[in-house]
C-alpha cells in the first residue's frame, strides 16, 4: 500500500467561518506534495487537524489505512512537523531539546542532529531563549529532521530564514530527505520556491480542492494563448475550460485548463492573424486558479 495519508470529506468551522468545507485528499509515499492557497484559505488549519492539534468537524483521517481519533498520538512517531513559528521551551539549552526530542522519537539519528547542528551554525550549549527568530527556525527543521520521519509536513517553513539557508534546504536538504523515502507535504505561500521541488500539486480556494493533480500534467495542461485579430473579431470566446480571460481590442489573452489539440484548432477557426501558445511556471498556474 503506497498510501500515507487519506483525508475523507473534512470540514472545520470557526464560528461562522467555514475554513474547510468537504475537504478529501490523498498522499502517497514518496512524492512531495505542494499544498498552495491565499492566506487565511484553510492550508494551516488542514495541518493542524492532520497533527491533532485541532479536531474536525466532519471527517474522517486515515495514517497507513488505520483511522486517526483525535487525541490519538501514536502516529505522530513516525511524523515530522515543520510549523511556521516553532514553539520550544525557551529556558532549555539545545542540547538539552534535543535530549528531549530524542526520547520521544525511535528513529532520532543523533549523527544527522549533530551534521545540522554545523550546517546551521547552532550551539549545543546555547539557550532557547538567545535564540534569533531565524536561529529557531533552523532549529526546527533540524529537531524534525533528526527524527528521520516518514512523513514530513512543512507549514511555510522557510519565510523566516536567511537567503543561504534557505536555498539549502529547497535544493540540498530536501533532495537528501526524498533519498531515504521520507513524504513530504509542503505548503507555502512563497509558491515560486516550489518550482522544481513537488511532485504533485493541490490548491486549496475557499475551503475546497480546486486542483489536485500530477504537478507535470498540470504544466502540460495548463496554457497561455495569445491571440491577435485583423478583423471579425470574436465579440465572446465559446471555449470550455477558459480559466481567465483579458480582452484588449483585438487582442486577447486566455488562460486554458486543460489544454488539448481540439480547442487549438477551434481557436484557429476563428481566423486569428496570430496565435501564441506558451506554458505557465507554478506560481502563474496558481495565480491563475484563484484570481
Amino acid at each position: 500500500m503506497n498510501e500515507v495519508l487519506r483525508i475523507e470529506n473534512l470540514s472545520k468551522s470557526f464560528g461562522r467561518k467555514n475554513v474547510l468545507q468537504d475537504f478529501s485528499m490523498s498522499i502517497e509515499k514518496g512524492k512531495v506534495y505542494g499544498l498552495l492557497g491565499k492566506n487565511g484559505e484553510g492550508k494551516t488549519t488542514l495541518i493542524r487537524v492532520i497533527m491533532g492539534v485541532i479536531p474536525p468537524d466532519r471527517g474522517e483521517l486515515f495514517y497507513k489505512s488505520q483511522k486517526i481519533k483525535f487525541n490519538d498520538a501514536s502516529y505522530k512517531k513516525e511524523i515530522g512537523y515543520i510549523p511556521e513559528e516553532s514553539i520550544f521551551l525557551s529556558w532549555m539549552t539545545i542540547k538539552e531539546l534535543l535530549n528531549f526530542n530524542a526520547s520521544f522519537f525511535p528513529t532520532w539519528n543523533a549523527k544527522k542532529a549533530d551534521e545540522y547542528l554545523a550546517r546551521f551554525s547552532l550551539e549545543k550549549k546555547t539557550r532557547i531563549k538567545n535564540l534569533s527568530r531565524g536561529m529557531k527556525l533552523k532549529l526546527g527543521l533540524m529537531v524534525a529532521l533528526a527524527s528521520e520521519p516518514e512523513f514530513l509536513i512543512l507549514d511555510d517553513p522557510t519565510s523566516g530564514l536567511d537567503v543561504p539557508t534557505r536555498q539549502d534546504f529547497l535544493k540540498g536538504v530536501i533532495e537528501e530527505i526524498l533519498e531515504g523515502g521520507t513524504t513530504i507535504l509542503f505548503s507555502s505561500h512563497l509558491v515560486h520556491e516550489l518550482e522544481g521541488i513537488i511532485d504533485h500539486l493541490s490548491i486549496l480556494h475557499k475551503g475546497r480542492l480546486i486542483l489536485d493533480q500530477d504537478f507535470e500534467e498540470v504544466k502540460s495542461s495548463v496554457k497561455r494563448v495569445r491571440l491577435t485579430f485583423d478583423k471579425n473579431i470574436p465579440e465572446k470566446i465559446e471555449l470550455e475550460g477558459i480559466i481567465t480571460e483579458h480582452k484588449d481590442g483585438a487582442y486577447e489573452e486566455l488562460v486554458v485548463y486543460p489544454w488539448n489539440e481540439e480547442k487549438r484548432e477551434r481557436l484557429q477557426a476563428l481566423r486569428p492573424v496570430s496565435m501564441e501558445v506558451e506554458s505557465l511556471t507554478l506560481e502563474e498556474i496558481f495565480v491563475s486558479f484563484v484570481s
